[in-house]
């Protein structure tokens, strides 16, 4: 789910929440009597940040919204830099695109905040970051060119300037992005953490916020602020519980301890939100979620998004194991893993793959598309033929997730139900009926309710056209079919080719066959999929809830349910759907997309001028101007111009039904009068 971003304090506003004001507070979250060292730690956790946010921004609104504390027009040159135009600010610093002048380039300029400059511990950090980044030299890493004296009166660090945006801004404008890029991305990543690991450090904030895109032909591991130095012989750190909570590993929160290996984790959390859309750990507060992490309770890629296959899938889970000894002891070791999974589909070089993919993202990810599925073909051929099932199903498997009812895969499932099929009848009976009965005591147990009462009984709607039936998945059940021993393999493993009829079921062989079901109004899975995700729904007369984890599922029998949604983002939908009665075993998917509200801006400036968005004149300034949106956040080049004056142009990131505020000086041109 995607959170606000500016800086540090992103870690306290949660979806739905009112925005909170002032210093933060270590007193609003309530604690189990039995999370006693789970409290100290979170309570430490947020004191340690609450000590820089303290002053450092007195608003926690969207880093958009925050004032900045020395504009461009108040700093025209900081020693040798121009100031071109500020690109962004959060409550540490302002970074600004600037000019050196001695080497006439363009430059990032990070500034510290003037009423953090006395502040030692902030100083101190932003040295840090400095020393740190200075010593790598990697292609993946942001280069350092300069940073101020430590006696300078001004605290800044000046870098290479990238083009943006941040892997997460990409990632929330691509949320079907196919599971080999997402590996290409880690991989890249996974390269930058070796050199850094190498060198002795340890980043502790690796996210998607800190990973920009360069060029649209590579990405740049940034954001070193609160970077440990660790010692050589140990390769471990102790110090202040720091970073970015959705992406913190289980000792960092219960010991404050960094290895290696912490940084594999938080790997392993970008990668997750890459291939599904969402954080594998969410919660309504930090304690909640950190809790998730210590207890490693997270939803299951694969289940989230089948498209993602098995063996990337793995390597997701591996690298979020909660013990540190049972991931991956290395980036390298990562990155190998990694580079073998892209490599099955012919990608022998991620960096320039993803480079492709980055110029012209619809052209590769339908190509690779292709690739990828000849390539499951051919290896779960050859692992069949070796006697592999389980390599073999996981391959088919996956080609049906990406291409629903694929003749071919289905045909060479169906010589492998063919095999010991004898063997297999009671098994699979016996299967169905433990399933049933599992089914029955989870809805006994969740006790039904009236919140999921339907509106209309299945009777009456069991022939009409459902959610499920327009998707793909579900069905319904016809009692008086053909006999259940009908060709095995048929469908299997989410195919729709005679899913009104049959289930499909995995013996101890590994062996897929079907079997007809009777008739029985059980409960069903029903899995939504909203449009976009940062979203809360309710169904039924239930509640609202975040969209996530433990809400994207539900339990329901057969029948009509009311489904309402709501974002900041988007309009609010109030809709129903249906739950169609057939086999338990499959999921019932209701897609819903949500119109977007429209993004507002208000440009103020020195002199009243016309404002221009993306070269489309839209107002004046001084005034809300509303920006019809096409996707939940975009980026946005901002125009002001007024006669006698120089354009103002700068770029700004807009969000669906959020509001930005920009700050123009025009700058009179020579020999004109205003």
């Amino acid at each position: 789910m995607p959170r606000p971003s500016h800086c540090r304090t992103e870690s306290f506003l949660w979806p739905g929440a009112a925005t909170p004001r002032g210093p933060v507070s270590t007193s609003k979250c309530a604690f189990p009597p039995t999370s006693r060292s789970l409290e100290r730690s979170v309570r430490g956790y947020l004191g340690d940040l609450a000590d820089l946010a303290d002053g450092a921004c007195g608003d926690f609104g969207e880093a958009s919204m925050l004032p900045s504390h020395r504009s461009s027009a108040m700093i025209r040159k900081l020693e040798k830099y121009e100031i071109l135009e500020e690109i962004g600010h959060g409550g540490m610093a302002t970074v600004y695109r600037a000019r050196d002048s001695r080497l006439d380039r363009q430059v990032a300029l990070k500034v510290m905040h003037p009423h953090l400059r006395g502040a030692h511990e902030a100083r101190v950090r932003f040295a840090r970051e400095a020393k740190s980044v200075a010593r790598l030299h990697h292609d993946n890493i942001l280069e350092i060119y300069d940073n101020s004296d430590p006696d300078s009166e001004e605290a800044y660090i000046v870098t290479e300037l990238l083009t943006g945006p941040t892997l997460k801004q990409f990632a929330d404008d691509h949320r079907d992005m196919p599971a080999e890029i997402a590996a290409c991305f880690g991989v890249l990543i996974a390269r930058a953490l070796d050199c850094a690991h190498s060198a002795g450090i340890v980043h502790r904030d690796v996210k998607p916020e800190n990973v920009i895109l360069h060029d649209d032909r590579t990405v740049k591991l940034t954001d070193f602020g609160i970077a440990q130095m660790i010692d050589s012989h140990s390769f471990t750190a102790t110090g202040q519980i720091l970073g970015s909570p959705g992406h913190m590993a289980p000792e960092q929160i219960e010991t404050g301890n960094s290895d290696q290996r912490t940084d594999i984790f938080a790997l392993g959390t970008v990668l997750y939100f890459l291939a599904t859309g969402c954080l594998p750990f969410e919660g309504r507060n930090p304690h909640q979620m950190l809790k998730r992490i210590v207890d490693g309770n997270y939803a299951h890629p694969l289940r989230v998004r089948p498209t993602l296959g098995g063996r990337f899938s793995n390597i997701i889970e591996r690298a979020l194991e909660k013990k540190p000894d049972d991931r991956y002891q290395s980036a390298r070791g990562m990155e190998e893993a990694l580079t073998a999974f892209v490599a099955e589909v012919g990608i022998d070089d991620p960096a320039d793959y993803l480079g492709a993919y980055l110029k012209d993202t619809e052209g590769t990810t339908l190509a690779l598309r292709k690739a990828t599925l000849a390539a499951l073909i051919v290896r779960g051929r050859d692992a069949a033929t070796r006697g592999d099932v389980p390599v073999a199903l996981d391959c088919y498997n996956r080609v049906l997730a990406l291409d629903d009812g694929n003749e071919e895969v289905l045909a060479l499932i169906e010589r492998i139900g063919y095999r010991d099929r004898n063997k297999t009848v009671m098994f699979i009976a016996a299967s169905l009926v433990a399933v049933g009965a599992a089914i029955a005591v989870a809805y006994a147990w969740s006790g039904g309710g009236a919140q999921n009462t339907p509106i209309e009984d299945a009777g009456a709607i069991a022939a009409a056209p459902s959610d499920a039936a327009a998707d793909g998945h579900g069905g319904v059940p016809d009692p008086e079919g053909a006999d259940a021993a009908t060709d095995a393999g048929a469908v299997a493993l989410g195919s729709d080719a005679g899913a009104a009829d049959a289930v499909a079921a995995l013996t101890p062989t590994g062996v897929v066959t079907k079997i007809r079901p009777p008739v029985v109004r059980t409960p069903r899975l029903v899995r939504f999929l909203p449009s976009p995700r940062d979203v809360e729904l309710a169904v039924g007369a239930g509640e609202f809830q975040p969209f996530g984890p433990s809400s994207s599922e539900v339990q329901l029998i057969p029948g009509r349910y009311r489904l309402r949604m709501r974002g900041r983002c988007c309009a609010e939908l109030d809709d129903t759907f249906t739950v169609p009665p057939g086999p338990a075993g499959e999921p019932v998917l209701v897609r819903r997309a949500l119109a977007l509200r429209p993004a507002r801006i208000y440009v103020t400036a020195n002199v009243a001028g016309d404002v221009s968005v993306n070269g489309e004149g839209m107002g004046r300034t001084n005034q809300f101007i509303e920006v019809p949106m096409d996707r939940p956040a975009a980026q946005a080049r901002i125009s002001v111009t007024s006669p006698g004056y120089q354009a103002y142009t700068g770029t700004r990131r807009l969000q669906a039904g959020g509001e930005t505020r920009v700050a123009a000086t025009l700058i009179e041109a020579s020999g004109s009068t205003p």
